[in-house]
């Protein structure tokens, strides 16, 4: 029923929404329907369609059913070629669904027009897909299938799919070979292909296959090329390379094979003789079993052939061969019988057995038995059995018994297969043997097969599914019975015993009339049934055979219906005499109350239906019913002329009665066609049968067809009118609600009517009614009937307001809420009401006397009131009522704090009243402060260091009595701050005060009314002031200095005791006593902040005019509020420099006034904005919207009108446009305000937008605000590639570079700079002052443009970046070595100027690069690079002197071995220093000293480094180890001389035993004496 309701609302549905919907409560039904509009969404028009529109993104994103639903969905939607864009895309998931609807192989594939992300189609994919799974036999059946050739798909021609897949262009060729059979080059192609996968690494060829030894292979494939193996043997040219063959290859290769080398190459006497033409025959000839000289003499190519040979090819009709070796046989009937030829069996039977029989009839029934066995032994054989039924037809004879008998051995084999395990040529011998007994008559085995036969007949119903008992099952049966009729047998059983196990006694009947049982055989089945169908079919057997009804009760039924028939038929003879027949019927019909005649009369031409039927109805019914219907008419019910409105009464009366099934079968006799049978029958749904969901679909289709009568009724008129039918309807629909007998009935009977109100004239609002029954469907109260009987908007107000009050009595509140919505009935009492009960509660609770507790209550009874709308009245009431019974302990300081909240409360909701009650508002305020005075009073001392509430905060977790009132203070009440508090009259004066409050409560309330002016609430001290007629001194001087600045009073105009205080007062130097401290205080909205204080004394000039010296006296003579003192000295001024009044200044509003100042394009200004701010206290979002505005003001200026743009001055734009955005405190909102003001600049504006960014990224980087940073760079990416680059702003491209300064980040736009050829203009050293995009341009050349080492020394160059070009000539430089080093020393050598140019080129570049280093002040580079020139310098020395050794690009496991074989110790180090190698100097100089003899290498060696003692112990070492020489040992020696320390000396020479040496140390005067101490010691 719901979804049938729902079902007209669908189209107006989201279609996400609904389709979550549908598929989360799998309702396939809906789905299904939804998805069949879908696909035929193409011929179906929007008007006519139900749903809304449906697209794949919807279903894929929207789907939230379970994976088998979501699958079935998908695959409906594929059969019609409609996928997911994730399936279009993943071509795996795409196969997998075709897979489900059947696969890629069938006739109408759903994907034609399917192209993948490259371009590829359907096909295409599927073969690169067979391709790398290496799917070959799937590929080549899908190929196959679809007739796929190179002709009609060019993909499978590409060279690349061939190269990477070998065996793809085989399989493409084999099947253009099949396609061809007599074109020879596609086998030769075929042929190559197959060798390619053979032999992968070259181009498959005939050639390459003799080179990798497939001889036979090539030799195969060159039969098929063109000109064959002719143009091997004869040496022709061919232009194709792949069939070119060598003759020299070709001989080689066939060395294996010398018979087929002779045959191809014989060796040819004379030279000018060319080979004979090679056949077939000469390859045959040396083979065994192959004489070509005496085989294939009949074909002329055999030139081997001798005289004898045959001259016709050898057949089995030949004479020769016939007469040598044939069997001739003469061909019978039964022969053409088992070939299947019935036409050829009969004409022999004819010609050789009928012609010559004497006994023809005997003859034909004995070859008729013969066929009938042939047939049944071959019933495995169609074409025999076939033939043998043919041949029996031919005979004369019937064929049925033969064919029944076939179809019954090919049911019992093909049953038997699928149920046994043997092997079927063993159950088909077993069934020809029992088919051979069959034919035989043998009755054991008929009993058998028809046993057989049952079983084979119940075993194919079940494989074709159909039920056992159905009339399919019954006509398969048929067979079983013609088997038991043609072979004399009883008639199965079996299927009716089956009917009548299941009580099937209607296709038991069935089936035994029609195959016509004999009565006995039935009623021997009729126990299987159950007992009572049982009883009933004995008892319709026993009729069956007893006849027909017998003759005297059918005489008694005559007599008994005698009278009334006579009566009848008279009426119907007098009926034809009469001129008005069918009225005269309708009287007597009335007359003798029979129906009948009515519906007689209707068939009379002429007859009217209404009248018919009104006297049906009336006749029908019920005596007292009739009576009702017609007690309206005056005259003889049988002389009354039925109209319209006897039906109506009629219609009424027997609906009130609930006689619906009167009125259902009256209108199909009379008006079938009527819409009113829909509204009945609804009726009857709903009533009878409680079916809604069935009603509603009627309901539906009776609007259509009312609304179809309407437009039909203009052309043709009705026989009920549509104006009449609507009242009937409309009375129907009322009176269903009323006779509803339980709630629910009602509620569901009103849910019916929901959406059909044009069906009710003047009815009751159905909707609401439905909401309200649904409201109250969890409770016990129910609608009053009387308010849908006579239904008005006063009327249900009045049956909500009686529901309301039982409701608040149960404590339904939330249900009561809603009834009250639903009815437009105010809830002020109702939730009054509910909180009254609920502090009720509180109260009996030891909550209730928490402070927190009640304060919680009150805040939530303020949120009940603004969440339900509660009359400003209403609210205000209940929190005073509230106040006294809060202070009934006036002594204790919370229940001070509880009123005072309540107070205030109060106070805000009557603010809200229209018009304000001032006067009211003034007395709660007046309450308010007298709670706070005795607040204070009872606070001490403590109040004192304490803020005002009005000004009052507390932590966020905090909630007091305080914040609330703070929150709800009558500070900002503009109904109370009025102008006339700030007026000097009226102000209590001196003389004036009274003193009403005692000393203790004066005290509080004049702390507190400084308080006020601190904050600077000056009309609530004022009013507070006039309240309790107490006179503030604070109070007078700032309402003076206001009156003085707005020049509302003159000097004359002040108070007398203000006069004296001018004149007698000097300036005094500070603008305020250092006795009197200033305090700091918690700004309220409209007040400076303690912090903005400080900021104001730069505003604080010397004063310029009378008025401002007055206002400076004021302030320094002020204690309480000098604050707002100083803010009206401000706002004077700012107005004298703006030139304007204080009171526009002070009246205007505070963003417009700001907007001037930013605009008025002072030196100044910002300045005066800033002081501007901080005085007014504008929050710091509306100083960023107004920065922002004028920034893109300022920024658009210079472009507007006719004149070019004129370039900005950056500097000093930069500078004014980073000033006024530093007057928000918050540069993250400036940031953002700037860039929601990009999409509002005029197309065209690039540099606006540019600037704009700039800006926003330069408020963004202040704050550190990483996210603000990031939408800057991707607004300045899309900037960059949408305008300015198409538009070729590439100084605006520069511009937003440097300005935003995040290189890094933005290297597209030195790819764009470069590309465009505009990358020299940021070597500009204007634009960068800070350093950083000299590093960020050579990091991007090194980065993404490595060889362009032009444009990296340009870089260097241009900002004087002598480390960068040292390190670019020092890349050069090693560049030349690892160009040297590329190739072997030895080769180098050979081209020697070339090795010199390079190791020059080198030189060269190292010195650069050493001097570039130098510049830069990099020493160790710089070394570095003079050690390598000092290499390569040596390097070539040696080339110009002959020598070959390599010193450059060593290794260092070579360095030593180098260094060994130099001759000169100067070189060896250079060699070391230059690779940053330490050698073993001992290992040195013993080479080149002690085993050399070179003391002219150790004089160089001392020369620049010292002889450490470890060295001689070294080389003494090394000496040990070997075998030395006398020139060794001399070498050594004198070595040793070298040594200064004379202890070391003297102990290696008395090791090595150089006892001379040791006795002259010991005898020389300067040593001797030294050495024998230390000895001793």
């Amino acid at each position: 029923m719901r979804r049938c309701r729902l079902f007209p609302e669908y189209k107006a549905h989201s279609p996400e929404a609904l389709w979550r919907h549908l598929t989360a409560r799998h309702d396939w039904s809906s789905i299904s329907l939804w998805m069949e509009e879908f696909q035929a969404q193409e011929t179906v028009s929007p008007q006519q369609s139900k749903w809304p529109p449906l697209s794949a993104a919807v279903i894929e994103q929207n789907t939230c059913c379970s994976r088998h639903m979501r699958n079935a969905i998908l695959d409906q939607l594929a059969r019609c070629g409609i996928f997911l864009a994730s399936e279009l895309e993943d071509f795996e998931l795409l196969l997998l669904r075709l897979s489900r609807i059947g696969g890629v192989m069938q006739d109408a594939l759903p994907v034609q027009s399917y192209r993948s992300s490259a371009g590829c189609n359907f096909d295409s994919q599927v073969i690169l897909y067979c391709l790398e799974h290496g799917l070959q036999h799937l590929l080549y059946v899908y190929l196959d299938y679809y007739k796929l050739s190179p002709g009609n798909c060019p993909f499978l021609e590409k060279k690349e799919l061939h190269e990477a897949h070998p065996w793809l262009e085989f399989l493409v060729q084999c099947r253009q070979v099949s396609s061809n059979l007599t074109d020879p080059k596609l086998i030769f192609q075929a042929s190559l292909a197959n060798a390619q996968i053979s032999i992968p690494t070259n181009q498959a060829s005939v050639s390459s296959m003799l080179l990798e030894g497939h001889t036979l292979l090539a030799l195969a494939t060159t039969m098929y090329a063109p000109g064959g193996v002719s143009q091997v043997i004869q040496h022709e040219d061919s232009e194709n390379c792949l069939k070119k063959v060598d003759p020299q290859l070709l001989k080689m290769a066939l060395t294996p094979y010398p018979k087929l080398k002779a045959a191809l190459f014989p060796q040819c006497t004379a030279p000018s003789i060319l080979p004979s033409d090679i056949t077939l025959y000469h390859l045959i000839q040396s083979l065994p079993p192959f004489d070509p000289s005496r085989l294939f003499g009949w074909q002329s190519a055999n030139t081997l052939a001798i005289g004898d040979a045959a001259g016709q090819l050898p057949h089995f009709s030949s004479p020769d061969l016939v007469s040598k070796y044939a069997v001739v046989e003469q061909l019978s009937y039964t022969y053409y019988l088992h070939h299947g030829r019935p036409s050829f069996a009969f004409g022999t039977f004819l010609v050789q057995e009928l012609i010559k029989s004497k006994t023809p009839k005997q003859l034909i029934q004995q070859v008729g038995k013969e066929a009938y066995t042939l047939g049944l032994s071959s019933f495995h054989n169609p074409s025999v059995g076939a033939a043998c039924v043919c041949f029996l037809e031919l005979l004369g004879l019937s064929s049925l018994k033969l064919r029944v008998d076939l179809k019954m051995a090919n049911v019992v084999l093909g049953s038997r297969r699928r149920n046994e395990d043997a092997h079927p040529s063993f159950i088909r011998e077993s069934l020809a043997e029992k088919l051979s007994k069959l034919a035989d008559g043998d009755r054991a085995t008929t009993e058998e097969l028809l046993v057989l036969l049952e079983e084979g007949v119940w075993d194919s119903i079940e494989q074709q599914g159909f039920n056992r008992l159905s009339s399919e099952s019954s006509s398969q049966w048929s067979l079983v019975l013609q088997f038991c009729m043609l072979h004399d047998m009883k008639l199965s059983v079996s299927y009716l015993r089956e009917c009548a196990k299941a009580n099937d006694w209607l296709q038991f009947l069935v089936h035994s009339q029609l195959h016509n049982y004999h009565p006995e055989e039935v009623e021997t089945l009729l126990q299987y049934f159950s007992p009572v169908l049982q009883s009933h079919l004995k008892l319709a057997s026993e009729k069956l055979s007893s006849g027909s009804i017998s003759k005297d009760d059918s005489c008694l039924q005559e007599l008994q219906k005698n009278k009334e028939t006579s009566d009848f038929f008279e009426i119907l003879h007098r009926c034809s005499d009469e001129s008005a027949s069918w009225c005269w019927l309708l009287a007597e019909a009335v007359r003798h109350r029979v129906p009948i005649l009515s519906v007689l009369a209707s068939c009379i031409q002429g007859a009217s239906a209404v009248p018919c039927l009104c006297v049906w109805i009336v006749t029908s019914v019920e005596d007292k019913v009739a009576a009702e219907a017609i007690e309206h008419i005056q005259i003889s019910v049988e002389d009354h002329h039925w109209s319209l409105e006897d039906l109506s009464i009629i219609w009424r009366t027997v609906l009130t009665r609930r006689k619906i099934h009167t009125l259902i079968r009256g209108f199909r006799l009379f008006i079938k066609d009527s819409p009113l049978l829909l509204i009945m029958e609804m009726y009857e749904l709903c009533v009878f049968f409680k079916n809604y969901g069935k009603a509603k679909v009627k309901l539906v289709e009776f609007q259509k067809s009312l609304e179809m009568l309407d437009t039909v009724a203009t052309r043709v008129l009705p026989v009920i009118p549509a104006t009449w039918m609507r009242e009937q309807v409309c009375f129907l629909l009322k009176l269903m609600p009323q006779q509803c007998e339980t709630q629910y009935e009602l509620q569901k009977v009103l849910q019916l009517f929901v959406g059909m109100e044009q069906l009710f004239s003047d009815g009751p609002d159905v909707q609401k009614l439905y909401r309200l029954s649904q409201v109250l469907k969890d409770t016990p109260i129910t609608i009053s009937p009387a308010v849908i009987s006579s239904y008005s908007t006063e009327s249900l107000q009045r049956e909500c307001r009686s529901i309301l009050e039982k409701l608040k009595a149960d404590g339904q509140f939330a249900v009561a809420r809603r009834v009250a919505e639903l009815a437009s009935l105010p809830v002020d009492g109702l939730v009054i009401e509910q909180l009254t009960q609920e502090m009720q509660m509180l109260t009996h609770t030891q909550q209730w006397s928490l402070k927190q507790a009640r304060l919680d209550f009150w805040r939530k009874c303020h949120e009940n009131f603004k969440k339900n709308s509660v009359s400003n009245r209403a609210a205000s009431s209940f929190f005073s009522s509230q106040a006294p019974e809060a202070s009934e302990h006036p002594a204790e300081q919370g229940s001070l704090e509880e009123r005072h909240l309540l107070l205030t409360l109060a106070g805000h909701w009557l603010a809200q009243e229209e018009p304000v009650p001032v006067e009211e508002l003034e007395e709660l305020e007046k309450q308010i402060w007298l709670c706070r005075i005795a607040q204070h009073t009872c606070g001490g001392a403590e109040e004192e260091t304490k803020p005002s509430l009005s000004q009052h905060k507390l932590a966020p977790a905090e909630l007091s009595s305080d914040s609330s009132a703070s929150e709800f203070s009558f500070s900002k009440l503009a109904a109370l701050n009025t102008s006339k508090y700030l007026d000097l009259n009226g102000l209590p004066s001196k003389e004036m005060c009274e003193n009403t409050l005692e000393h203790r409560e004066q005290e509080s309330l004049n702390t507190l009314i400084g308080q006020l002016l601190d904050g600077g609430c000056v009309h609530e001290a004022s009013r507070v002031c006039r309240y309790f007629r107490v006179y503030s001194q604070d109070l007078v001087l700032l309402l003076h200095c206001r009156a003085l600045a707005s020049a509302e009073a003159s000097m004359e105009d002040l108070h007398s005791e203000i006069r004296a205080l001018l004149s007698n007062a000097t300036l005094p130097e500070d603008l305020e006593s250092p006795g009197v401290p200033l305090r700091k205080v918690h700004s309220n909205m409209c007040l400076l902040s303690a912090s903005s204080l400080d900021s104001l004394s730069f505003a604080m000039v010397p004063p310029t005019d009378e008025v401002a010296r007055s206002l400076q006296t004021l302030i320094s003579r002020c204690l309480h509020g000098k604050d707002y003192c100083r803010q009206v000295l401000c706002l004077y001024e700012l107005a004298k420099e703006l030139g304007c009044s204080y009171g526009d200044v002070a009246t205007r509003d505070s963003e417009a006034m700001l907007r001037a100042i930013l605009a008025s394009q002072r030196p100044d200004r910002c300045r005066q904005a800033q002081v501007f701010i901080n005085t007014q206290g504008l929050e710091p979002d509306t100083v960023a919207e107004l920065v922002a505005e004028e920034v893109t003001r300022e920024l658009l200026t210079p472009s507007e009108g006719a004149g070019e743009k004129q370039p900005f001055n950056l500097a000093e734009e930069s500078q004014t446009f980073l000033q006024l955005t530093a007057l928000c405190q918050d540069r993250t909102l400036v940031g953002m305000k700037l860039l929601d003001k990009i999409p509002s600049v005029p197309h065209g504006e690039l540099s606006c937008t540019t600037e704009l960014l700039i800006l926003a990224h330069h408020c963004f980087t202040c704050a550190c605000y990483m996210e603000g940073i990031i939408r800057v760079l991707q607004a300045a990416r899309m900037l960059t590639d949408n305008h300015l680059a198409p538009n070729e702003e590439y100084g605006l491209v520069v511009r937003l570079l440097t300005g935003i300064g995040r290189y890094n980040e933005m290297t597209y736009i030195f790819d764009l700079l470069h590309q465009k050829h505009y990358f020299e203009v940021l070597m500009r050293k204007k634009l960068d002052p800070t350093g950083t995009l000299k590093t960020a341009l050579l990091d991007y050349i090194k980065r993404c443009h490595p060889g362009d080492s032009e444009k990296h020394n340009m870089i260097a160059l241009c900002f004087s970046m002598c480390r960068e070009i040292g390190e670019n000539h020092e890349a050069a430089a090693c560049i030349q070595l690892k160009l040297i080093e590329s190739q072997p020393w030895e080769e180098s050598l050979k081209d020697g100027a070339q090795l010199k140019q390079l190791l020059l080129k080198a030189l060269t570049l190292m010195l650069d690069a050493a001097e570039s280093y130098a510049k830069d002040s990099c020493v160790r580079q710089a070394l570095h690079c003079n050690r390598l020139t000092k290499l390569i310098t040596l390097q070539i020395h040696f080339l110009n002197s002959g020598q070959n050794t390599m010193l450059i690009n060593l290794g260092h496991q070579k360095l030593m071995d180098c260094i060994m074989t130099l001759p000169r110790f100067y070189q060896a180090s250079i060699v070391a220093e230059a690779y940053d190698f330490v050698p073993d100097w001992a290992e040195v100089l013993y080479q080149q000293v002690i085993l050399k003899g070179d003391f002219s290498y150790l004089e160089e060696f001392k020369q620049q480094k010292l002889l450490k003692p470890n060295i001689f112990e070294d080389i003494s070492k090394k000496y040990k180890q070997h075998q030395p020489t006398d020139r060794v040992t001399e070498n050594l020696k004198k070595l040793l001389s070298y040594c200064e320390d004379i202890y070391l000396y003297y102990k290696l020479a008395y090791e090595h035993k150089f006892f001379e040496i040791v006795n002259m140390l010991l005898k020389d005067p300067q040593t001797g004496c030294c050495l024998k101490d230390m000895l001793a010691g």
